[in-house]
């Protein structure tokens, strides 16, 4: 979680923090314009699944595998859009940060998008801090 706080863009007030200890967390971040909930998701030793998750994938100058989508949330909460950015490092490493445009996935939207760009959700996957926790 500290890892994961840390690499959120300034400018967010955090709030309703889950920590699971199992390489899942997520927290609900409002930037002044509505509730967005976060998720991260940290797994080791994934290699083994990168051809099936990262077909269409771009790989990036230093080979992790990086793999975008929006689409609609799959929890029920009205006008919900879920963004994720999945990335799998050479050594299997895979990071999936995903973001909501509510408070929680299964609630109504509090804005049009979440509260973190494609790009700032990219950024903390594919951040050099992830690898520091391998060490």
């Amino acid at each position: 979680m500290p890892t994961f706080l840390k690499l959120l863009p300034e400018g967010l007030t955090v709030s309703d923090r889950t920590d699971s200890q199992d390489g899942f967390a997520s927290v609900v971040v409002d930037d002044g314009r509505g509730r967005t909930l976060v998720q991260i998701n940290v797994q080791p030793d994934m290699g083994g699944v990168a051809d099936e998750l990262y077909g269409d994938a771009t790989t990036l100058p230093d080979g992790t595998l990086l793999a975008t989508t929006q689409q609609p949330g799959e929890k029920g909460g009205a006008g919900v859009v879920w963004w994720t950015a999945d990335t799998m490092r050479p050594d299997g490493l895979r990071v999936v940060v995903s973001a909501f445009n509510s408070g929680a996935q299964s609630t109504p939207a509090t804005r049009p998008e979440p509260a973190l760009t494609m790009e700032q959700l990219t950024a903390v996957a594919t951040s050099p801090e992830w690898l520091k926790l391998q060490q």
